[in-house]
This record gives C-alpha cells, structure tokens and sequence, in this order.
C-alpha cells in the first residue's frame, strides 16, 4: 500500500547530507573516490558540477587537497549571470528561429551564417534596455563599422528592427532606424575609397585557365569556363549536378541568389541548351569524363583532393568546395604571372568578363539582363506549383572566336 506525504520521509530544512567515507575516514566536501575504482586516484567536483581527477597517495592527503580547493573556491568571487532580461539578446534567438521559420531556405545560404554571427555581435555591443534603446545609440555603432559591413548588416537589422518594433518592445523609438523611407532620417553607408583594379581581359582569361590546366585542375579549367558561357556565379556553378541540372539538351539553374532574395516561388529560372551552344557542350562533356575520374562524383565541378575527406560542406570526397575553388583560382592566378599585384582578378571577375565580351558583341542590354538573373520572374507565377515554375532559355551564346578559345 503506497504511503501517504505525511508517511514519506523527508529531509528537513537545516539537515545535513549523508558524509561520504573512504576505509572508515570521512572525505572532505566535493571528493569523491575514482569513478573506475583506480588506487591512488580521486575526483574534485568543481562549482560548474564537472570533475577534475588528481592522484593522491592515500584518502588524508586527497582530503588536504580538496580542502585546499575548497578554500580556494569559497574565497573566489561570485560570477553574477548577466540579466538579459529586456536586452536584444533576450530576443535574439527568438528572432532567428522566426526568420528560418519563414524562410527555410536561409539555413542553406552561406551568407545566414555570416548574418547570424554579426547579430550575435550586435547584442554583445548594445546592451541597453529595449525599452530605452534611442536611435543615436545606434547611430554611433554604426559609424564604427566599414563600408563593406554595413552593406552586409543593413538588409537583415531592417528586418530585426521591424520584428522588434512589431512587438512594441523599443518603446523609446518611433520608426525603424534602418528605414528606406526619404522623410525619415536614414543611416547612410560610408564610400568606399575607390580601388585601381587590374584590368581582366580575354587574354588574362586564357592565362589563369592554361596555368590551371599545368596545375591539374581540370575542374577550375571547367568553372571557368562555365562561368564566361553562363554568367552563372560560382556558388550556382559549384552546386549543379550532372543529373538534376542536366535534363535532355538543356542544363538548367534556379539561380540562388535569386532565392535568397524573392524566395523559390519568384526566383530567376534560367536554362541552356547545350545541343546548340557548343562551347558549353565541350564543357559539360569534359564534366561527365572527369566526374567518371573522380569516384562518380555527382557534381559538375570535381577535383580529387590529397586527403580524401568528407567534412559538414561536403558530400563527396571530389565535391569542389567555394573555398577550394578560390584558393585553386589563386594558385593559377599566381602561375599566370598576377602574383604580387596590389589587386589581382578573382573567380567572380570571369563573369564580369562575361559581360564585357557581351557588350562588345553587341547583345541587347535586356539580354545581359536576363543572363546575370537580374530579372525575376512575373508575379503571377507565385500561384504556380515549383516544379511547373517555367525557365527561361538564354539567348546569349558566345562563339570560340569571341572568347578567344574552346574549351574541348
């Protein structure tokens, strides 16, 4: 029969715990004896509930070292736990959850990590009540940042402000402090100082893409030139496969920065064909040979690393991360002779030169458009399901006399 609260025991108010004893000797508070039953070994619980393990000839002098510690422990200072209470980062957390609920695609992009991280920043550097944050506060923190981080943040902090102030929690303020509106007083991005680039033209393109071909890297030979066929950005590049992108005669792209900025539904939706575009087809041809190499690697983009690892970016060991891309870009650059110059072209140049040799081929402006994605789709096309959603062929093909070379 279960016995009622008046008959359980229960430990009053005052009363001590139960000593632990060692071989008849009592142990001083927070030690205890090895978990694995090892002689001459003891455990310390330390105030975060962790255990340090120390050896100790005999059960007196592991009971003077934790006395020792103990003593240590009661003189150090208390750590008050910071009261967030009312602060952005009792919010914060909460606000990002909101944004991935609303947008799932966020958790794929890159840039959310960087977004992440810079609100993360942002609460450790104001730290004012909500409800007393003023603009002005903001406004100093700003000036403190370069002209490319404030280019990063503003979009994003728009839309914590907003959230923020659609649950009436920044009492002191009467808009939005990263507002677009004209009648409103704006934070405005610093100027960039002006850089002198080098200049990237079709013989420097055939330069870095020789030196890549000396260097084995067949596959930045690829990205490349996928890149000046396509204008396609590398993240998009790095991310097409040979069986979900390629489907008949048409290699097809939901352009991902596109998603990023109107969501799956209204995204650039672009396609090629590759029977009729025949610098593209001797690329995606190299592609299928090389992933065949490459232990059947799924991607366009393939290259076999020293060390054959699949880490959190990967799913393949020849998948082409964006930082290895980079950093092969770099080394060909290098070997083309670009070393050591104050501002050297980048993987994202080549597309820029996409754009150069367009306008000298006289193509129309709203051609380029399309081709860089640019231009999304109609609204109506929200209400359509995605996979019904429609591509767009681009109608930009260069020839090989126009980018100065094949790529057979």
């Amino acid at each position: 029969m279960e016995k009622s609260n008046e008959e359980r025991p229960t430990l009053m108010a005052g009363a001590k715990k139960k000593q632990r004893t060692f071989e008849g000797v009592v142990l001083a508070v927070n030690l205890y004896p090895d978990a694995r039953g090892r002689v001459g070994y003891w455990r310390y619980s330390r105030p975060d509930r962790t255990f340090k393990t120390f050896p100790a000839g005999d059960v007196h002098l592991a009971n003077k070292i934790a006395e020792h510690n103990n003593t240590l422990r009661d003189l150090a200072p208390t750590k008050k736990t910071p009261n967030t209470n009312g602060t952005l980062a009792a919010y914060i957390d909460e606000f990002i959850l909101y944004r991935e609920a609303q947008n799932p695609n966020l958790k794929e992009a890159g840039s959310w990590r960087n977004r992440k991280y810079a609100l993360a920043q942002f609460c450790r550097q104001i730290v004012r009540p909500l409800a007393q944050l003023k603009r002005v506060e903001i406004m100093h923190w700003w000036d403190t940042l370069t002209p490319h981080q404030q280019k990063a943040r503003h979009a994003e902090f728009r839309k914590l402000f907003n959230w923020l102030m659609g649950r009436e929690l920044l009492t002191a303020m009467n808009y939005n402090p990263f507002t677009l509106a004209d009648d409103r007083p704006r934070f405005y991005q610093s100027a960039t100082p002006k850089r002198a680039s080098v200049r990237f033209d079709v013989p420097g393109f055939w330069k870095i893409y020789n030196a890549a071909g000396t260097l084995g890297y067949e596959g930045l030979q690829i990205a490349m030139g996928i890149s000046v066929t396509t204008f396609m950005r590398e993240t998009d590049i790095l991310t097409l496969k040979l069986s979900d992108d390629l489907e008949d005669d048409l290699l097809k792209k939901v352009i991902g920065k596109s998603i990023a900025q109107v969501g799956e539904a209204k995204a650039a939706r672009l396609q090629w064909s590759i029977k009729d575009y025949d610098l593209l087809r001797n690329l995606i041809n190299r592609a299928r040979l090389l992933s065949i190499k490459n232990y059947g690697c799924p991607y366009v983009i393939s290259h076999t690393p020293q060390r054959k690892l699949i880490g959190k970016t990967k799913d393949h060991i020849c998948q082409v991360t964006p930082r290895r891309l980079i950093t092969m870009f770099e080394e060909a650059r290098d070997l083309a002779g670009y070393a050591g110059m104050e501002n050297p072209p980048t993987f994202h140049t080549v597309r820029s030169l996409a754009n150069s040799i367009a306008k000298d081929a006289e193509c129309h402006p709203d051609q380029i458009k399309q081709a860089n994605a640019h231009k999304s789709l109609d609204t109506q096309l929200i209400y359509q399901e995605g996979h019904n959603l429609p591509f767009e062929t681009v109608q930009i093909q260069f020839t090989a006399e126009q980018i100065g070379g094949d790529f057979k």
